[in-house]
């Protein structure tokens, strides 16, 4: 599963969403507003765009990221 820090009008995060949702891979996505914590520990470690995307544990990036990585996924 992908879990995803996002935030409202984020045309960056919807993509990514959308490019998750056509690929029927299930993802989970989270304002950084939804916890003071999120906002401080993306601070903290040099994070201060969205969306921030994780999958099974491991950092992925943004959503450039995400379709290099889903790119590369795709040769294998």
């Amino acid at each position: 599963m992908y879990y995803i820090i996002t935030r409202e009008d984020c045309t960056f995060c919807d993509r990514a969403k959308q490019i998750l949702k056509q690929r029927g891979e299930s993802y989970e996505a989270h304002l950084y507003t939804d916890h003071p914590m999120i906002k401080k520990l993306m601070i903290r470690a040099g994070l201060d765009t969205v969306p921030q995307i994780w999958y099974k544990g491991t950092y992925i990036g943004g959503y450039e990221d995400l379709t290099q990585y889903l790119k590369e996924w795709d040769k294998e």
